[in-house]
């Protein structure tokens, strides 16, 4: 049975758009809950205008549900679901919340060949990044997902982003959202 530690009424009438429910997976993950619900509640704002600025898009106001456990990160492609890691450091807590919901605002770009989910969230997630919380910061989060394992091939999608200048990554956006 999942534990909900719900936001206060007034947080989701007046807080960030879109409005987060954070969901404990099972009680031993109900610290790393109340830390993402915390994270949300006091940079929440900033996280989506600044996702919102480097896009130039705005954040669909439906509600999303956020599961945490230990499952690996994602966002669903409704845009509803999210799920977050627990054991993640409070950094990278915010890098990947960041991140996951930079998909949600990728998921309103037209796709064009030869352009993944991922190539396209780091035409503006580094930028984002570096908005919210510095260029270090940015450069040590973008290094820690160049290592992640799987069959998807992350370093060469974030070499092919930082490749460009943020200049040109934000014109090759612009492009995309004009169709």
């Amino acid at each position: 049975m999942k534990r909900v530690l719900a936001l206060p009424l007034i947080f989701l009438l007046l807080g960030a758009a879109p409005p987060i429910r954070f969901f404990s997976a099972g009680p031993e993950f109900d610290a790393a809950t109340e830390e993402y619900r915390r994270i949300w509640e006091q940079e929440g704002a900033r996280i989506v205008e600044a996702l919102e600025r480097v896009t130039g898009l705005a954040f669909p106001t439906n509600e999303i549900e956020a599961l945490i456990s230990q499952a690996p990160p994602m966002m669903a492609y409704d845009g509803r679901n999210l799920r977050l890691r627990a054991a993640y450091s409070p950094d990278y807590k915010r890098a990947t919340l960041v991140h996951e919901l930079g998909h949600r605002l990728s998921f309103l770009i037209p796709r064009r060949a030869g352009l993944d989910d991922h190539r396209l969230l780091y035409l503006f997630l580094y930028d984002a990044w570096t908005d919210l919380y510095g260029e270090a910061f940015a450069e040590r989060m973008a290094s820690i997902e160049r290592r992640i394992p799987g069959t998807y091939d992350y370093d060469a999608a974030w070499a092919w982003a930082l490749a460009m200048t943020r200049e040109e990554r934000q014109a090759r956006l612009a492009a995309l959202r004009s169709g």
